[in-house]
Parts: structure tokens; sequence; C-alpha cells
């Protein structure tokens, strides 16, 4: 009876210990799908909030680019070496290239980064062997002392010189990437500034006055931009028009976007890759560049008059021509260049587009380019393209000049050099500046300008006690 009763027991426990296995296993499944659940809740949610622009997006968003930024740029938070200096293959700096039968002669200004004259972006002005011989202490922590993120050591990442326009007599007009922009005197002095958050080019007119690109934070939709929505972070850059008087007044703005939906290409803003019935971008036009038509070279753009304005629209791949009395669009072009800079009204007829083809950190479709195209048939009439050591890629920034003798100027922003080639070929380098600030590493360079002999009448000449003419 024993042995029987230890047998049934036995069974039982069996039974019992194969119902809790089921009852584990049972158990099991019900969390795996209540997780499962709340995974698809949470993906679900993240997608409504994505698409919505609410609450937690903006949160996430934010800290994703807070990550992303640091990712970048700890090495400049942490003090160990500024975002200004730039990994470069260059064993030799200065000037490394004078042709001087065919380098157009003058004074080179460039905004950039030099550590031996200071410790934030400023301007100098290069003779045509490389040597500084004047500096305008252009930094943002001098012109505007009230702003605490000029205020911050080791350059902080917004605070480079985006624009930069030298007059004949030494003055000099410089815009401070989304702090503001101000005009200084031959010495240095502060004649005038904004404190709008102006960016990019700075383009000159004829009666003193100038025209810069500035932005605004718009954190609601408006009923005259149907389609146009917030960005992740709950905001959009409305890039505008800044027109500044020389007394450093604000004259007039206009709103890029205005323009585009008063004229009937809005279309250009729903042109992108997955774009639907709402544009959620944060910088939806990226306007990087300004330039008036002048009355000496009208003539050959009969499609155009003197004093029409060219924009640039990186996020757009697209250079279009306003009318600026009635903000008409008159012609627009979209590619072949890629996220560009910087067009050029030439003399003949055609337009210069520095293209920087952007496709991330590394070039997977070809070198930056400079294409000249022509208006009237929108064919591509020429490209210079950098072969060899010659070869750059400016995943930003990017500007040039055309020389009075025909010759091209042009800036390599990450690998620190100004480049004059001539363009009766394919790319010829008649002159080159290369800003080695340590082995290894150039100063970035974003805006050049050649000025002509008309410098010598002021270089040299005191500044009344200001100290900062004369760059040693």
């Amino acid at each position: 009876m024993i042995g029987r009763r230890g047998l049934n027991d036995s069974a039982g426990r069996t039974q019992d210990q194969a119902r809790g296995s089921r009852i584990l296993n049972l158990d099991r499944v019900a969390v795996f799908f209540f997780l499962g659940g709340l995974v698809t809740l949470a993906f679900l949610g993240g997608v409504v909030s994505s698409r919505l622009g609410v609450f937690p997006y903006p949160l996430l968003n934010a800290a994703w680019d807070a990550a992303t930024d640091w990712r970048a740029n700890w090495r400049e938070y942490l003090g160990i070496r500024p975002k200004y200096l730039q990994p470069t293959t260059r064993t030799v700096g200065g000037v490394t290239v004078y042709d001087r039968s065919r380098a157009f002669p003058g004074y080179t200004l460039a905004a950039t980064y030099l550590p031996k004259h200071s410790d934030q972006f400023d301007a100098y002005l290069l003779d045509m062997d490389g040597k500084v011989v004047h500096r305008w202490n252009a930094s943002a922590r001098r012109i505007f002392p009230e702003n605490p993120i000029a205020q911050r050591p080791g350059g902080p990442g917004m605070l480079e010189i985006h624009g930069v326009h030298l007059y004949d007599n030494g003055d000099l007009v410089v815009s401070l990437g989304g702090q503001g922009a101000a005009k200084l005197d031959r010495c240095g002095r502060v004649l005038w500034r904004i404190t709008e958050a102006t960016h990019h080019h700075v383009n000159p007119l004829p009666d003193g006055s100038v025209i810069i690109p500035d932005h605004i934070k718009r954190y609601e939709v408006q009923s005259n931009r149907p389609g146009i929505g917030l960005g992740p972070s709950g905001f959009y850059l409305d890039d505008r028009l800044l027109h500044v008087g020389q007394d450093g007044h604000v004259i007039s703005e206009k709103s890029v976007i205005d323009i585009l939906f008063e004229s009937g290409w809005e279309s250009l803003l729903f042109s992108g890759p997955g774009t639907s019935k709402t544009v959620r971008a944060e910088d939806p036009t990226h306007l990087n560049d300004v330039e008036t038509l002048p009355a000496e070279i009208a003539s050959a753009f009969p499609m155009f008059n003197a004093g029409d304005l060219m924009l640039s629209f990186k996020h757009l791949n697209t250079v279009l021509i306003v009318d600026p009395t009635t903000w008409q669009v008159k012609w627009t072009m979209t590619g072949p260049w890629l996220q560009q800079h910087d067009p050029d009204f030439l003399p003949n007829g055609h337009i210069l587009v520095y293209d920087n083809r952007v496709t991330g950190t590394k070039p997977t479709l070809g070198n930056t380019r400079l294409v000249e195209v022509d208006p009237a048939t929108k064919h591509v009439i020429k490209i210079f393209e950098g072969r060899g050591e010659e070869a750059f890629y400016a995943s930003q920034r990017g500007e040039q000049q055309r020389l009075p003798n025909g010759n091209l100027l042009l800036v390599d922003p990450f690998g620190g050099r100004l480049v004059e080639i001539a363009p009766a070929s394919d790319y010829d380098v008649v002159w080159e500046w290369v800003n080695l600030v340590e082995p290894g590493f150039a100063g970035m360079i974003t805006d050049t300008q050649r000025i002509g002999e008309a410098a010598r009448d002021w270089l040299g000449q005191p500044c009344d006690g200001v100290g900062v003419a004369a760059a040693q």
C-alpha cells in the first residue's frame, strides 16, 4: 500500500509540475504579448508624435541633436581643439603656388582661423606672398560683448564669419553666423551693428547699403503658407532678405518663402524626397546667397534687368532670379548642382555656381566643382574641377570670386586653402595659400575677396590708438 501511495504521489507531483509549467509558459506568452504591445504602442505613438510634431518628439529630437553635436564637437567643448582646425594631408603652408605672370595682383581677404593672431574667427588681409598685412579684429566676442555665446572661449560653433565684403577704403562688413552683422572701419571700429540672425553672404549695393540673409524662427503655422508645418523641434526657419542702410538701420525685410508663394513657385518647397502634403523641415530653404545684377554687365543678360536679385536655396538645389520691385520670379534652375553656394553673374552673360555636390561626410557623386551655365538655354558651358592633389570636397560653405583678369578665386573651406585658377584651362592653379596652422591641421576658411592696389592707400596708416590696424 505504501508503495502504491508513493507512486500516486509521484504521479500527482508530475501532473502538478506539468500544470505549473503550462501556467508558467502561458505567463511568459502573456508577458511577451504585453511587452510587444507596449513596444507597438510606443512605436505607433512615436510615429504619430513625429507626424504631428507633438510631445515627446520635439524633446527627443532636441536630445538627439545635442548628442550629435557633442559627438561632432566634443573636442571643442572640452577645450581640446576648436572645430575651426580641420585635418589635412598638406605638409607645406603659406603660398605654395604663385605664377606672377598670370595671377591677378593685389591683396586677399581671408575670413579664417589664425590662432597666432586670435583665438576666434577673424578677418585678415594677405599680400601675394601670404604675409598677413592687416587684421580687423572682427571676432564676435568684441563686436557683441553682451552676447553670452560670443563670450565663450574656444570659438563655439556658430560664431565663425559667414560672409564679408571689403570696400576700397578698408571698411569691412561682416556677417557672423546666426548672431548678427557689423560694419567696421579699417581700424576695426564698429560703425554699425545689428543683432538679427544674419548668415552667409554680404551683398553690397551701389548706394552703400547691403543685403544680408537672415532668418527668424516660426513656432506657429501660418494660414498664408499652406503646407508649411513645424520642424521636428517645433519650429522652422523663415529665411529673409535683410536690406541694411549705410548707417546700419534696417530698411526692409522680405521672406523668401513669401516670394515663392506670391510668385506661384511654392512648388519648389514640396519637391524634396519624401515630401507629402505638409513640409516639416526646420530649414526648408537654407538661403545662402543673394547677388545683384550689376548695371555694367546687365546688357549681357537680356532676360533680366540691372538690380535683379539672384538667390541660392541650398536645400532646394535651386538658383533663381527675382525682380526686387515686384518680387516675381523671372528664372529658376534646379541642378545640376547639389547644395550649391555663391552663384555669380559673369560678364559674358553666363552664371557661375559653386557646386558643393554634398552627399554627406564623403563625396559619393564626385568632388566639389565650379559650374558655368547659360541661363538662356540652361546648358552647362564649362566645369572646373580639381584633379589629384587639387581636388577637394566641401560638405559645407563655399565662395568664389571672378577677378578682373578673368581668373577665378575660390575657397576650399575645410582644406584651409585659397586657390586662384586660370579658366583658360581645365583647372590651372596660378596662386594658392594654405592656412597650415600646425602639422596635420589647417585653419578653416569661409570667405575671401581679392582687392586691388587701392588697399595701398590705407595699409599701415595709424589708427589713433585702436591698435588693430597692422597685424604682426
